[in-house]
Order: C-alpha cells, then structure tokens, then sequence
C-alpha cells in the first residue's frame, strides 16, 4: 500500500470535496477543446501587476522561454491555494523556473488589487519576474484572453466565489497554446515535456532533451504523458543491431 503525507491527503480530500459541491450544484465546467485551440495564439492584453504596473502580456514572454499560465483568484478561499500550491511543488523539483520556462499567474477577478497580487506573489514565494501574479486591465482583457485560451470560468452569486477547472497552460515562446496540463497538483515530467515541446517552436531542443521526449507520447484520454514503448522497443532494437554488428566488424578485422 502507498503511504500518502498526511498534507497531501488532506489536499487530495479537500480537491474531491471541491468537485463534488460544484456537480451537486450543477456547475460543469467543458475542458479546453484542444483540437481547436492547440497551436492558436493566446489574445495579447494588457495586463496590470503587483507592482500597479501596466504591461502587454507578450512583452512578459522572455526570449526563447515557454511560459506557463494559471488561472487563478487571488481571494479563492479553496482550489486556488491548492493550485498554486500543487504547481510550487512541481516547479521545485524541477529547479528549471527561470532557466527553461517563467510562470504567469493570471487572477480573473477584476477586482483583484496590486496589494492582493502582492499578498498572493508572497505567500507562495514568488520572486515577481520569473514568476508573477497580473490580472488583466479590464474586465473585458480578463474575458478575451481565457477565452482565447478556451478556459470557462463563473461567478457564483450565491456563495459569492468564483466557480473554475484545475488546469495550467503552457504557451510558446510566441504566445501559442502548446499543452494543456489538468490538476491540482501537475506531474512535474509532465510540466518538463510540456516546456520542452514548447522550446521546439523557436530555439529547438538539444540531441538529449530531444530524445527524452520522444520517448513520451501525449495520452488525450488521461491528459497526461505516457512512455512510448513502440519507439523505446523499436529504438533498443535498433541500437541491439548496430551492436551486434559493431561487434562482429570487430572481431573480423582482429581475426584478419
């Protein structure tokens, strides 16, 4: 049997308790259709940050790096800390933030203050370059981004909160949807190869890195990555062959 922290169990119950409520209250959400969306640009808005400065979203893209994007509230009393939460994990075993990819979290509440992104940005350690909290300037930058990004989302007045799927985006360097990654806490190799397909598009990837995620295959039915076992088998083959061959090359010409 695993053992699981008792954190973890906690968070794993609590996320449960979350979906339960919201199909009780018939709040689905529909996930991304990502046959429709993959490879679309994100919409360039402004945005305003911590700091109560104003930018364009694309100028917050830095070079060459992907950049993934977490819809969140920063007053969200539940999911939302689990969220952020689950992704700082994930990123710490990484230990690639800043280097390989940067991290936008993205408040949809147009109510949020610098002073709450601020708070937000603090509680969670976030260092405000590599990774930051922005919200849009408007309410209509807030609605045309996530739509673009197909990320559905409502206010419940009832209960006065925001009602939201667990999901992060990882764009391109150019903004382009690259991978949708679901949950509350992401797998960390799945966050590797998202960034990793995303560098593809303008700096490629090294022999390495290349090869890693070849092995890997995107399963759409557990919107998570899977080994690749046709390649692994095809590729072990191949290399058993040259070997082979690489050997009796060898011992002919040492016996000629």
């Amino acid at each position: 049997m695993i053992a699981l922290h008792p954190n973890k169990f906690v968070y794993i119950l609590i996320a449960l308790l979350i979906n339960l409520i919201n199909m009780h209250r018939g709040n689905a959400f529909n996930l991304p259709d990502e046959a429709k969306f993959l490879l679309k640009k994100a919409e360039n808005v402004k945005v305003r940050d911590s700091q109560d400065k104003e930018h364009i979203l694309f100028d917050l893209l830095k070079g060459d790096k992907p950049v993934i994007i977490s819809p969140i509230y920063t007053k969200c009393p539940k999911a939302c800390s689990l969220i952020s939460s689950g992704l700082k994990n994930s990123i710490d075993k990484l230990k690639t933030l800043g280097k390989d990819f940067t991290i936008i979290t993205f408040s949809f509440d147009s109510t949020d203050t610098a002073e709450d992104m601020k708070r937000f940005e603090d509680r969670w350690n976030m260092d405000g370059q590599n990774w930051r909290v922005v919200t849009g300037k408007t309410g209509a930058d807030i609605t045309s981004l996530l739509t673009s990004l197909d990320y559905q989302y409502e206010y419940n007045e009832n209960i006065k909160e925001y009602l939201h799927p667990n999901i992060v985006v990882v764009l391109t360097p150019t903004g382009r949807i690259s991978r949708y990654i679901y949950g509350i806490e992401p797998k960390p190799n799945d966050l590797k190869l998202a960034v990793i397909e995303a560098k593809k598009e303008k700096s490629g990837v090294g022999i390495v890195e290349g090869f890693y995620l070849r092995c890997f295959v995107f399963d759409p039915a557990t919107k998570t990555y899977q080994l690749d076992w046709g390649f692994i088998i095809q590729t072990s083959a191949g290399l058993f062959f040259i070997f082979v061959i690489g050997i009796l090359l060898a011992r002919s010409f040492i016996f000629d």
